[in-house]
């Protein structure tokens, strides 16, 4: 309370001293006296450093508002011609600078090189900028259909890779679009309002406003607006209805299983800073525009049977548990809401919701050989069903409160809800190494879950009058709840004796609540004109309740009142952390560095109140260095080089040692000897682009060290035994708990080379990538080592023609070479290659052809599942109307009826394929109707309303929100 008075007070005491602010205009145009749309206008301070940008709007004019007085230098880039620097003076009014002109095109671009070409990118420090007119796509495409076609991007898992990273945030014009959620905004977002798309690594708030790198960043895109495109109504609706063919063989009756129908909407409304965003859709087709999150820990369990223990390293330590559309057939229904907009000179808001409900059933095969030594061996087999239905709110907000030219204030709240309703039936069996069968488990399995994870970021930022010199308070704190009861029934027999044959009938009942409170401050003072020092403290509280209560079956009562204390326990975990910090900064044009460390105390207790009491207590004292380099080599070609070190504390899952026997053959359980594990991080990345051959290469390498990682033990019994809190544990059963080891580590590295074709009007994208991680653990006290080395090769070949001949061919090939140090009989060699094309031609008076093809190839499965399949869709549709803004289409969805899923998974403990149903061939039709309707004769005022220079994100590459120079206007500020 009293650190919230004290923020409050200085708030209310520093906003009085606020100054009068300007802007600076200006106009930009080329060689031929063009005005050029799309230039990047970017402020910054006499010694390089970013304070504002903006970008160019349709008459080539912009504005950037909110500059105090003094020195800056303009920097104006454009892709492909050469950047202009200009000294600016902002005094007592507003600065126009006129109009600034791009040097010729021989000067610049040696023209003859880009006569017919468009440039298709371009590398701005450590930003990747792809010209979305240099990819053609059809009318229709969204903006999934866009990126698909860049370098360096890839869709083929389920998840938006770029850079051979996983894309956590898409923003539209550099604000968020749906909260964290970037399957949403790819697929609701129509590619043709796209000017620009950009490809970096966010940093954390503190580092885009202090300019220090904390090393803290998420791969992300920006996805910028066309100018013309950003006041007016846009989106589409659509609905559709058809057929399963297996439905039409030979059956008299169609059942309603057989209908198969999709339909939804979304609209875009944009006018100056204010936009409203609109999605739904229903649909019983595995269409899912959306990632769905799961608190409940469903996605990681076996047939929906949640609370899973987490990952190594204390789970998902992130809160961001987004996951993509699971497997099976779902019937899907969802609604949205995002608004964006500015509140007044100073306030800024966003702030989304969204819901979804979804019904899967899934039924899966899943194969799996176990690492034993040279001399045994066991594998595994599992046939399972699993009925789910799960709902999901979730809101999203982010205020930033500028209170000034030096204090701002950040707010950042979310809330999400999850509900699930579980059921599931299992049959599992063990076999040996002679093939005989070690036991059997048939168990059904229901469950009612619910959770909310709520969490609530505040943070208020000062710079001071002497350049360089900042303050920044940032409180963030976390509550979390997952509850739920479960009904559990299993046939369990063991051979080739039968004594410990038994049947349970349990109901559990499972409480876990969990809050934190971290509080970070951090204080920058310059030491030169270039360096500077960063003083850091840092406060951490967690708190974790777990409750798992089991109660067996009593005939008695006919109630389940019988509580099993083997399968019980109340644990309570308090991790507190303190932290202090001190780093060196350099930043020049050529160079930005920064190193230094911060000292860690850490205090990890365990207090276990049933069925026995017992408590722990860790100490852990740690020094974790970090440091940056990134050297700017030219204007498009730059070297960064980070290394940073964390610790990771055990969750209360993996503390609480209480037995999960929710498969009979297979325990688990936690362990409360655990400690915190210490990673080194290592990243390295070189990046260019080159306008003279219209070409872009990058190279990442990325590699992590851990040193106590947490990691399983598996004890596979020989004989009838006991194990925990004396759980009978039969012949050929499995016991798995974590325990610290060294020894893990993983490198990877990922270069990817992009140019056009202009002979076949065509641009290919060229990926490669390799790497090594090796797991260690323990199988009955044996420890192994996993080495899984991968390599891999990329092509994305696609047609640049014209809007209606639309093609793009993928093709990834990935091998994986797995050696286990324990057991050399469990190495597997496995190769799988994923090729897709897809099409898209408009011809005669609107009509519309497209196809699909996707082509899966496995080889070294560890089940005899189908290894060679080929999912083909195709359509024929018709525009209609006199612009074209509908169309009627006729599709099929697996035209061969081949469509598998298969997953293949590597451990220390095992190596597992999982088959899974998937959707199969269906007919629909399907009427669409686009919204287009976008203001004509925008201008200048019309498109910034005022803020076009507020809009845009400051570029990723920057040192954040510096401070301006001395000579500012307005009243005395805290020195």
């Amino acid at each position: 309370m009293r650190l919230f008075s004290t923020l409050i007070a200085v708030l209310l005491s520093v906003s009085m001293y606020a100054q009068e602010m300007r802007k600076i205009s200006g106009i930009v145009k080329d060689n031929f006296n063009e005005e050029v749309f799309g230039a990047v206008v970017q402020l910054k301070t006499t010694e390089n450093k970013y304070v504002k940008s903006t970008t160019t709007v349709d008459d080539g004019s912009f504005i950037i508002e909110n500059v105090a007085a003094g020195k800056y230098i303009l920097s104006i880039t454009s892709m492909g011609a050469q950047p202009i620097d200009k000294t600016v003076e902002v005094g007592e009014k507003d600065l126009n600078i006129g109009i600034v002109k791009f040097g010729s095109a021989a000067t610049n671009l040696k023209e003859v090189t880009v006569t017919s070409t468009a440039i298709t990118g371009q590398q701005n420090q450590d930003t990747s900028t792809f010209n979305a007119n240099a990819y053609k796509v059809n009318p229709d495409a969204t903006a999934e259909d866009l990126v698909r076609k860049m370098p360096g991007i890839d869709l083929s898992g389920g998840d938006v890779k770029a850079q051979g990273e996983k894309v956590s945030k898409v923003l539209v014009d550099g604000k968020p679009f749906f909260g964290d959620d970037a399957s949403s905004t790819l697929k609701n977002l129509p590619a043709e309002v796209i000017s620009k798309i950009q490809v970096y690594d966010e940093k954390s708030e503190q580092s885009r406003l202090t300019g220090v790198d904390d090393g803290e960043t998420v791969k992300a895109i920006n996805i910028i607006t066309k100018a013309e495109k950003r006041e007016g109504t846009f989106g589409k609706a659509y609905a559709g209805g058809g057929l399963d063919f297996n439905s039409l063989k030979g059956n008299s009756n169609i059942t309603d299983d057989a209908f198969r129908y999709s339909a939804g909407a979304n609209v875009n409304y944009f006018k100056g800073d204010r936009r409203i965003s609109i999605i739904g859709q229903s649909n019983n087709i595995n269409m899912q525009n959306f990632s769905s999150q799961d608190l409940l820990g469903i996605a990681s369990s076996s047939g929906g049977r949640g609370f899973g223990r987490g990952g190594p390293g204390g789970g998902n330590s992130s809160n961001n548990f987004m996951v993509n559309s699971q497997n099976g057939i779902a019937q899907t229904n969802a609604v949205g809401l995002n608004y964006t907009d500015k509140l007044g000179k100073k306030v800024e808001l966003t702030a989304s919701y969204f819901f979804n409900n979804t019904n899967t059933n899934t039924t899966q095969q899943t194969d799996r050989q176990y690492v034993l030594n040279n001399e045994s061996g066991q594998t595994y087999a599992e046939q399972s069903n699993a009925t789910s239905h799960n709902y999901n709110h979730r809101v999203n907000a982010r205020l930033t409160y500028t209170i000034d030219s030096f204090n701002t204030l950040l707010w950042i709240p979310s809330v999400s809800f999850q509900q699930n309703n579980s059921t599931s039936n299992m049959l599992g069996s063990t076999n040996t190494i002679d093939n005989s069968i070690a036991n059997t488990t048939k168990n059904d399995y229901t469950s009612k879950l619910n959770g909310y994870n709520f969490n609530n970021m505040l943070m208020y930022f000062h710079r001071f009058r002497k350049q360089g010199r900042s303050f920044n308070i940032r409180v963030n704190n976390t509550a979390n709840s997952n509850k739920g009861n479960s009904n559990f029934y299993a046939i369990n027999t063991y051979y080739p004796t039968t004594n410990l044959n038994d049947t349970l009938d349990q109901y559990g009942d499972q409480n876990r609540t969990g809050w934190s409170m971290n509080t970070n401050v951090e204080y920058t003072e310059p030491i030169t004109k270039n360096s500077g020092l960063q003083i850091s403290y840092t406060n951490g509280y967690q708190k974790t309740n777990s409750d798992r209560l089991t109660y067996n079956y009593d005939y008695n009562t006919s109630a389940y009142t019988d509580l099993d204390t083997a399968l019980s326990n109340q644990y309570t975990t308090v991790y507190k952390t303190n932290a202090a910090g001190l780093r060196y900064t350099f930043n020049n044009k050529k160079i930005r560095f920064n190193a230094g460390a911060d000292v860690q105390k850490a205090i990890l207790e365990g207090d276990r109140v049933f069925p026995y009491v017992s408590d722990i207590n860790k100490n852990f004292e740690n020094i974790l260095p970090r440091a940056m380099m990134r050297v700017n080599f030219s204007k498009t070609k730059n070297l960064g080089l980070f290394y940073r070190t964390s610790t990771n504390a055990p969750s209360v899952t993996q503390l609480q040692d209480v037995i999960d026997n929710s498969n009979p053959l297979q325990l688990t359980s936690g362990n409360t000897d655990l400690k915190q594990a210490y990673t080194h991080n290592l990243f390295s990345r070189y990046s260019s682009s080159s306008a003279k051959n219209n070409s872009m290469f990058f190279v990442m390498f990325r590699g992590s060290l851990t040193n106590d990682y947490i990691g399983n033990s598996t004890y596979i019994a020989a004989n009838d035994t006991v194990v925990g809190n004396n759980v009978s544990l039969a012949k050929g059963g499995q016991y798995t708990t974590q325990r610290n080891m060294d020894g893990y580590y993983s490198f990877n590295v990922f270069t990817t080379y992009s140019t056009p074709i202009p002979a076949l009007k065509s641009n290919i994208n060229i990926n490669l990538n390799g790497g090594i991680t090796r797991t260690p653990g323990y199988i009955n006290d044996a420890k192994n080592f996993s080495n899984n080395r991968n390599a891999g090769v990329g092509l994305v070949f696609s047609s640049n023609i014209s809007e209606k001949i639309d093609f793009t061919l993928s093709s990834n090939t990935n091998m994986n070479f797995v050696k286990n140090t324990l057991n050399s009989n469990a190495d597997n060699n496995y190769l799988n290659q994923s090729t897709r094309l897809a099409a898209n031609y408009i011809f005669w008076k609107g009509m519309v052809l497209n196809t699909e093809l996707n082509h899966q190839f496995y080889q070294g499965l560890t089940s005899n599942t189908n290894q060679n399949f080929l999912l083909w869709n195709a359509g024929i549709g018709k525009k209609l109307f006199a612009k074209q803004q509908a169309e009627i289409r006729l599709s099929v969805f697996d035209l061969l009826g081949q469509n598998r899923s298969i997953a293949q998974t590597f451990t220390e403990t095992y190596n597992q394929t999982v088959s899974s149903n998937v959707l199969q061939r269906y007919f629909m039709l399907t009427f669409t109707y686009n919204i287009r309707n976008f203001k004509k004769g925008s201008s200048e005022k019309d498109m910034s309303n005022g803020n076009e220079g507020d809009r845009m994100m400051p570029p990723p590459g920057a040192p954040g929100m510096m401070p301006p120079p001395p000579g500012g206007g307005g009243g005395p500020m805290m020195n």
